[in-house]
């Protein structure tokens, strides 16, 4: 498979796929003429990965060995392209049409089955900092191993402190708090995943409102500092959750997306789903498992297992993927081998660089396409 590498900003005609194609808690319909009145149109798939690739500074080594054949199987088959990295939050706000301030709080919510109403919302996420050198450095919910009752105390905590200031903590999950605010905070943030094992220096609150938000961001950390949940998380050896991180600052709208049906086990891209008109659903233990028709011309999966390579886990990040090569991977290189109708967009998404491979099926047929390790696509 040959590359080309479009620079400059990440945008929708790389990030989602090809619009000429037919196609913890809990869009718009574009439909392909039939060629015969009883037969459904043929479905495509746009698979997501992030995490899929490692930093480009981190040259080789993180892909040292790691045969995923099912993998390199789609890779060597497919039509693809270098593009611009991207996160998670990042790829799906492109793809739903929402702004670069990436207001994905509220969809994040309906995800976990809240209600966000016609309310302002941010994300408060639980994390730890630790100073290293002069410099502060964030530990985002997943090193952090939170329990619902610590969550439940440490927000009870909060909402006693900044009740006066119009400020309300709710946490339908553990691992994610949001944020209510009477108005529109006037503030530029950045999300958790892109501070994660970083500096949090460069990426504090700013804008009209940075000022205040900074102020709050302060408060929180003295006052999880004093609190005796962490000093009993700290007692038997675990992080204390003493700061919380704001961003994601938004209301819910209803974005546009050309998605039918939404297959995830993540909040965001379910909220997504849900908000725009399509529908939500559980995301298969499986590739075989997935409905080869889903009720529409267009889905999405989102394969969110892979752990981020932020904290340098490179072992974590080689067994993640080695059981989504087993489970989704290979199954989806078996149904172009079967030749069944329809067409798949895999995104492999990395900081600061992404693949995208679209195939058909078709391309069942090229088993003379050589196969090349993933270290390959990152070079």
């Amino acid at each position: 498979m040959s590359f080309s590498r479009p620079g400059g900003a990440v945008s929708a005609d790389i990030l989602t796929h090809d619009r000429n194609l037919p196609g913890c808690g809990s869009v718009n319909s574009f439909k392909v003429p039939e060629t015969r009145r009883d037969a459904p149109p043929p479905v495509h798939t746009d698979i997501l990965v992030p995490n899929l690739f490692w930093p480009a500074a981190a040259g080789a080594e993180p892909y040292r060995g790691l045969a995923l054949p099912g993998l390199e199987g789609l890779l060597a088959r497919g039509r693809g392209a270098k593009a611009a990295g991207a996160s998670l939050e990042r790829w799906l706000a492109v793809a739903y049409g929402l702004p670069g301030e990436l207001p994905l709080s509220p969809y994040t919510l309906l995800g976990e089955g809240g209600d966000p109403a016609d309310a302002w919302w941010m994300q408060a996420d639980p994390v730890h900092l630790k100073l290293h050198g002069d410099q502060l450095v964030l530990a985002d919910a997943s090193r952090l191993s939170l329990e619902a009752g610590e969550a439940e105390d440490l927000v009870a905590a909060l909402n006693t402190h900044f009740a006066q200031e119009g400020i309300a903590i709710v946490a339908p999950c553990p691992q994610r708090w949001y944020l209510r605010v009477a108005s529109e905070p006037r503030v530029a943030t950045h999300p958790t995943s892109d501070v994660a094992g970083r500096s949090i220096a460069p990426f504090l609150p700013g804008g009209a409102e940075g000022p205040r938000w900074r102020r709050v961001f302060n408060e929180a950390q003295m006052l999880l500092h004093e609190h005796p949940r962490n000093a009993a998380r700290e007692a038997r050896g675990a992080l204390p959750v003493n700061s919380v991180w704001f961003w994601g600052t938004g209301r819910l709208l209803r974005p546009t997306s050309v998605y039918d049906t939404v297959w995830s086990n993540h909040p965001l891209p379910s909220g997504l789903a849900a908000a725009s008109g399509a529908m939500p659903r559980s995301l298969p233990e499986e590739g075989e498992l997935l409905p080869a028709d889903a009720g529409g011309s267009t889905q999405l999966v989102v394969a969110t297992g892979v752990p981020p390579t932020a904290y340098g886990d490179v072992d974590a990040w080689r067994d993640a993927l080695r059981r989504l090569d087993a489970t989704w991977f290979a199954p989806m290189l078996a149904r172009l081998r079967a030749h069944l109708k329809g067409s798949v967009t895999l995104h492999g998404l990395g900081p600061d660089f992404s693949v995208v491979v679209r195939l058909s099926s078709r391309d069942g047929f090229r088993i003379w396409r050589r196969r090349l390790p993933l270290a390959h696509y990152a070079a």
